[in-house]
């Protein structure tokens, strides 16, 4: 298995004191991880980095137990519960940690496949030749929607950014998961809502395309359009070409 080239880059943004956002590379063996923590007093990335090193530790344990597309997807979700396990029991050791969760954003790159598996509102896109989006934010508002129980334009503000699951909160997450046959040329982004609250689908487009060859150079210029519309959150993203 061979990239062409993998980035991330998260920063702080224009309006926050502290960065909730991490992620996690590992190009050997093809695991790629996001999360965006929430909670106060700093709880988010306590929350976040909790996720992220508790679900690699699974990951990289158990990434080749199985050459199955279903016992990598479980495989995927059994991570999430063991960060989710982790979150809570952490939760209960400090009071200014109690409620704090997470979003978070598998992606698993095997034998000419992807693996994906996410809960939250950060998102994975594929951009082959378009861009398309390969996640559904777990939001209020998003829920309302695709149940027909309000007008996307009567829906407040809010509800776009309130989660209805998020990883080491009150209820076990239920996640969503997808597996894509790759192509060469294919580039999936990851990337949390400091991004995507940001820059519309397309202006993300045009930024890979622009720099398809150099996903450190997309990486790059990704955060800093973010910031020049305003940069209201942290902003991460993990760019992962595939040849």
């Amino acid at each position: 298995m061979r990239f062409m080239k993998v980035a991330g880059r998260s920063d702080v943004g224009k309006r926050r004191n502290n960065n909730e956002d991490k992620f996690l590379i590992d190009q050997d063996l093809g695991i790629f991880l996001l999360a965006d923590g929430m909670g106060g007093h700093n709880a988010g990335e306590v929350a976040s980095d909790i996720a992220v090193k508790e679900a690699y530790a699974f990951i990289r344990e158990h990434i080749h137990d199985s050459d199955q597309d279903e016992a990598i997807i479980r495989m995927l979700e059994e991570a999430m519960d063991k960060a989710h396990d982790a979150i809570r029991e952490k939760a209960t050791t400090d009071l200014n940690l109690s409620g704090m969760g997470t979003t978070l954003v598998e992606l698993v790159v095997s034998k000419r496949k992807a693996f994906i598996c996410h809960v939250g509102d950060s998102r994975a896109y594929l951009f082959r030749d378009e861009l398309a989006r390969l996640t559904r934010d777990h939001t209020v508002g998003n829920y309302l929607v695709e149940r027909d129980l309000m007008p996307r334009e009567a829906i407040p503000l809010q509800n776009w950014h309130t989660l209805t699951q998020a990883v080491g909160t009150e209820q076990y997450p239920i996640p969503d998961s997808k597996t894509l046959e790759l192509q060469d040329g294919d580039i999936f982004l990851l990337c949390t809502d400091g991004l995507t609250d940001m820059l519309e689908d397309d202006e993300i487009r045009q930024v890979i395309q622009r720099h398809k060859d150099d996903t450190g150079k997309a990486s790059s210029v990704l955060v800093e359009d973010a910031n020049k519309k305003g940069g209201r959150d942290n902003i991460t993203v993990v760019l992962v070409g595939y040849e």
